[in-house]
């Protein structure tokens, strides 16, 4: 039998929870059962947080322990809350059972270094103890795969997921042209994050914004406003999506657009399951997904995004979307994660 560890999420307008509920889902539609972990009070002080997460941890742990048997392999969404009784219980498992333990990373946050919510010790246990305690362990890509083998996790053990999925069981939209290159960001847009849309005036070119946390004046013309996950594609105007982090239109910056290197951002899945294809800094680490399969732009510096949207004729970007429409329908369909998966077997 195989199990997923599930962590509840309370929906919001943003794709945080996005990512590990479909993970779940698939999991699910796979014949899988779940060990759920539930939300955690985030509303609440310190102390008290950490005592549910304690007395939520060591009831699914102890649950998982009498559950599994000789033969069984239980998915870890990493990092999940309580990462510490993780750290202790998994070890403790498998010397009673021949279980296998799979590791599905969402983030690591000993590169995001102090992006999440996590402190940095404890992203330490998280990503230099824990995760080499797995059996195998699901990569973004072979960049991310690099520094997970720097670390000491063998090569051998690491399977590279190549994307996201992104389930959608809706319609797809169909995509209006609108004479040329509207341009969607869709995420998280504060000033630290996202700072770089608050410059969007300096790169003449037609634009669409959507996410929480939107901090400027720009007309409502361009910000559409916030919608959740399954929602989004719905309202998606546009004719690509650009996938960039940080406050500096000439390059990603910041942590969040140093991530970009390594890890698979989730709004690429978003765009691609919406048909739109999608305009990416050159040196993201999906940068070299979307070049292999002409999915889009790769760019090095925004000031030239008008210029590069110029040059994509009707027939470069009915091609992008033909590869798009195909990508993008195993992405709504959960082909990458499933893929993934049969390669451990």
């Amino acid at each position: 039998m195989d199990y997923i560890i599930e962590v509840r999420n309370k929906g919001e307008a943003h794709a945080g929870a996005k990512a590990p509920d479909d993970i779940a889902e698939i999991c699910r539609r796979r014949g899988m059962k779940s060990f759920v972990i539930p939300p955690m009070p985030f509303d609440k002080n310190l102390f008290y947080r950490q005592f549910v997460l304690l007395i939520e941890s060591i009831k699914v742990w102890i649950h998982i322990a009498k559950t599994v048997k000789n033969g069984d392999r239980v998915i870890w969404q990493h990092p999940a809350p309580g990462v510490r009784y993780a750290n202790r219980f998994i070890p403790w498992i498998k010397k009673r059972k021949k279980v296998e333990f799979i590791a599905l990373i969402h983030d690591l946050e000993t590169l995001r270094d102090g992006i999440g919510q996590q402190r940095k010790s404890t992203a330490i246990i998280a990503d230099l103890k824990l995760l080499p305690r797995f059996d195998y362990v699901i990569s973004h890509n072979k960049f991310m795969s690099e520094y997970l083998h720097s670390i000491g996790i063998s090569s051998e053990k690491i399977v590279n997921l190549e994307i996201f999925d992104y389930l959608y069981n809706e319609p797809v939209p169909e995509i209006i042209r609108n004479n040329g290159k509207k341009v969607i960001v869709a995420g998280n847009l504060t000033r630290e994050k996202s700072g770089y849309v608050y410059k969007l005036k300096e790169l003449n070119v037609d634009m669409c914004l959507y996410g929480v946390n939107y901090e400027g004046d720009i007309p409502d013309d361009i910000y559409k406003g916030a919608f959740s996950p399954d929602e989004l594609i719905q309202h998606l105007e546009g004719n690509f999506g650009l996938v960039w982090d940080g406050t500096s239109v000439e390059k990603c910056t910041g942590n969040t657009g140093a991530y970009l290197k390594y890890n698979n951002p989730h709004k690429t899945s978003l765009y691609l399951a919406a048909n739109l294809p999608v305009i990416i800094w050159s040196q993201a680490a999906m940068a070299d997904f979307v070049k292999r399969n002409n999915i889009g732009i790769v760019i090095d510096d925004l000031h030239h995004l008008s210029e590069s949207l110029k040059g994509v004729s009707e027939k470069n970007y009915q091609e992008m979307q033909q590869n798009v429409r195909m990508i993008g329908k195993k992405i709504r369909q959960g082909y990458y994660f499933n893929t993934a998966l049969d390669a451990l077997k």
